[in-house]
């Protein structure tokens, strides 16, 4: 009796019957979903910009689709995305043995950003004809994305003079002892060649080139630092701290945490982005949401008129309305008083100026509450904010947005970009919603009834 079994097919032995790239995964396998989800969208966006002549392209759906299983597989790297098209049979499976190289994935997914951005409004429109999207309650955010820049490549004027001095002086010297160099070798060479350009000297002319644009950047900006290897990059605040970063904006659905919006800028804030993320989320739904939250980032007079003027039922958070010292305090209008928690109330003091902004205080004994005067419709939002119903609305804002950044930026890796400049920064991040909604999808899709693969084709 044999201890072992034999392999079902030794390295030397052929195939009785050719294998089918269909086998490679099981029917239930995400990959199998994901490929079913991506071919009901609609991708003639991609198809566009191929007007035919020379080599045959790879089919543009199918590199979408590695782009999008890479993600779900935390790779965003080309070159690794290019090793498991070799060896990875669920890659294999996606591309149907296509083997794309790590320039063609990079050149792909740098030159279609706008076809990237129509095809995350198809996950849009696709998740809301699922059922995905109510529109019952939308939560706006913004995050951080660190660029692909190195620190020491970040120049202050004074920082960046004196490196750009140094280097133009290095290559002075380099080409004083060229010419030396070119002297001595012509009383031993006589004519022969000798004119090559060293390699220090073109890295040194290349790195002045770079300094000398991040320096008309810096001046024609007015900004008080530039990344010299990534210009259209701006400096904020980030968890890191201060880091050349792009800012960028979603809008997520509450129902299944869709993201119904989103977007890539160079604002170092989030109070003026508000009316174009609920324009994208008309754009891409055909309608706005019933409720709108947004943290105290977004707070600002543009915010606020704007949703004002739109009749959207939004609720922003006021700056330092919700502090510890303040939970529990209802605001009765008319009276202009707070109740507290325990019954007392704290009728309307006098009012202060701190640093240029006004504030009503409330006061009982040593007890006070400081309340920001910004207009009316300040007033109207803080009035609405305070109320059971609107703390309660806009407590289910975190737990909506922030689990879906927590995603993107765990799951999919996108702390710190790939791509450098604003094109670059929002294809990563419009894939990377995009992806995400394709995860919702493929799983709402996954639990419903299917076909075994062969059924399926008889």
């Amino acid at each position: 009796m044999k201890l072992f079994r034999e392999p079902p097919c030794p390295r030397p032995q052929m195939y009785l019957l050719p294998p089918s790239v269909d086998q490679f995964v099981a029917p239930d396998a995400p990959v199998r979903v994901l490929d079913e989800v991506i071919d009901q969208l609609d991708c003639s966006p991609f198809y566009a910009m191929y007007q035919g002549g020379g080599a045959p392209a790879y089919d543009p759906k199918t590199m979408f689709k590695v782009l999008v299983f890479g993600l779900w597989q935390g790779i965003r790297s080309s070159r690794k995305l290019e090793q498991a098209l070799e060896s990875d049979l669920r890659f294999m499976y996606l591309a149907q043995m296509s083997r794309p190289d790590f320039r063609t994935i990079a050149r792909f997914r740098r030159q279609n950003v706008e076809a990237v951005k129509s095809l995350f409004a198809e996950t849009v429109r696709l998740a809301q004809r699922m059922g995905l999207v109510l529109l019952e309650h939308a939560a706006v955010d913004g995050t951080k994305l660190e660029a692909n820049v190195s620190g020491k490549r970040t120049y202050k004027t004074d920082r960046l003079n004196k490196t750009l001095d140094a280097v133009e002086e290095k290559i002075a010297a380099l080409l004083q002892e060229a010419e030396e160099t070119d002297a001595l070798e012509d009383e031993v060479h006589g004519q022969e060649r000798g004119d090559e350009v060293p390699k220090a000297l073109r890295d040194l002319q290349r790195r002045k080139e770079l300094l000398t644009l991040a320096k008309e950047e810096l001046e024609n900006s007015g900004r008080q630092s530039v990344a010299a290897t990534d210009l259209q990059s701006r400096l904020m605040k980030t968890n890191a701290g201060n880091r050349p970063a792009y800012n960028a904006q979603a809008a997520v659905d509450a129902a299944e945490q869709i993201v119904v919006a989103a977007d890539v800028t160079q604002e170092e804030t989030d109070s003026a982005q508000l009316p174009s993320v609920v324009q994208s989320i008309q754009q891409n739904t055909g309608s706005t949401p019933e409720r709108t939250t947004a943290d105290s980032g977004y707070w600002s007079e543009t915010s606020l008129a704007f949703a004002e003027e739109r009749g959207l039922d939004a609720y922003v958070a006021y700056p330092g309305e919700y502090s510890d010292r303040k939970t529990g305090y209802t605001y009765q209008q008319e009276q202009d008083q707070f109740v507290g928690p325990a019954g007392e109330i704290l009728p309307f003091y006098r009012e202060r100026v701190r640093r240029e902004v006004t504030y009503r205080v409330y006061r009982l004994g040593r007890k006070e509450l400081w309340v920001r005067q910004d207009g009316e419709r300040a007033a109207r939002m803080r009035a609405k904010l305070i109320t059971p119903q609107g703390r309660a609305t806009y407590r289910l804002r975190q737990q909506i947005v922030e689990p879906v950044f927590g995603h993107l930026k765990g799951s999919f890796g996108l702390r710190r970009l790939l791509l450098r400049g604003l094109s670059g920064a929002r294809i990563e991040f419009l894939l990377a919603c995009a992806a995400h909604n394709l995860g919702k999808i493929a799983r709402c899709q996954a639990a419903q009834p299917r076909l075994m693969p062969a059924a399926a084709a008889a």
